[in-house]
C-alpha cells in the first residue's frame, strides 16, 4: 500500500467548536486544513504553542502534549511565564493557571504515573505570584506519598531549588 493511501485512510476528521481536526498520522494532525507535525524534534516554543491552539479553540489536549510542555529549564519556564506577559494573547485568558492545575492534577487527582516527576521538576520553579499554587499541588503530592517523594527527588538537580529543598528538610527525606 502507497503511503499517500495509508494516510487517507488514517485520516479521520471531526468537528470541535466548529474547527476541524484531523489525526493524519502518529506524527501529524490537521488542525483547520493545517497539517501541524507533532513529534520529539518539535521545539518547546512550538508544542506550547500547539497546546495553546487547542486550549483556545476548547479542544482536548491530550496528555502527550501537556507532557511535552512541562518545562525541564528555566528558558522553558521562562517561555511557559511568558503566557502571563500582558503582550501575549494568552495574558487575556485563565490559560496559565488552567493548563498548570491540569498538569499537577493528573498526579494529584487522577494518579497518573506518567506525570510524577515532571510534575515535581515544574513544582520546583515556584517563584512569585503563582508560588502558592505550586507549593499547594507540592504539599498535596508529599501527602498522597512521601516516602516516594523522598525517594523521587534524592539526587535530582532540581533538589537545590526551593521549595524542592524547604520540603526535602521539612519532611527528614534523608
Amino acid at each position: 500500500m502507497k503511503n499517500s493511501t495509508l494516510l487517507i485512510l488514517l485520516f479521520i476528521p471531526f468537528l470541535i467548536n466548529g474547527k476541524m481536526i484531523g489525526i493524519i498520522d502518529s506524527s501529524r494532525i490537521c488542525l483547520n486544513e493545517e497539517s501541524i507535525i507533532i513529534n520529539q524534534q518539535k521545539s518547546y516554543s512550538e508544542n506550547l504553542n500547539l497546546v495553546a491552539e487547542l486550549y483556545l479553540s476548547k479542544s482536548n489536549i491530550p496528555e502527550y502534549l501537556l507532557l511535552k510542555i512541562i518545562p525541564k529549564n528555566y528558558n522553558e519556564f521562562e517561555i511557559y511565564y511568558g503566557t502571563t506577559n500582558p503582550e501575549n494573547k494568552l495574558s487575556e485568558t485563565a490559560f496559565f493557571d488552567e493548563i498548570t492545575n491540569m498538569i499537577f492534577e493528573k498526579v494529584t487527582v487522577e494518579k497518573n504515573e506518567k506525570f510524577y516527576l515532571p510534575s515535581l521538576q515544574f513544582a520546583s520553579f515556584a517563584d512569585g505570584e503563582f508560588y502558592e499554587t505550586f507549593e499547594f499541588y507540592l504539599e498535596m503530592i508529599i501527602k498522597i506519598d512521601r516516602k516516594k517523594f523522598c525517594e523521587s527527588v534524592k539526587g535530582k538537580e532540581y533538589l537545590e531549588r526551593n521549595p524542592m529543598k524547604y520540603y526535602y528538610e521539612e519532611n527528614n527525606c534523608e
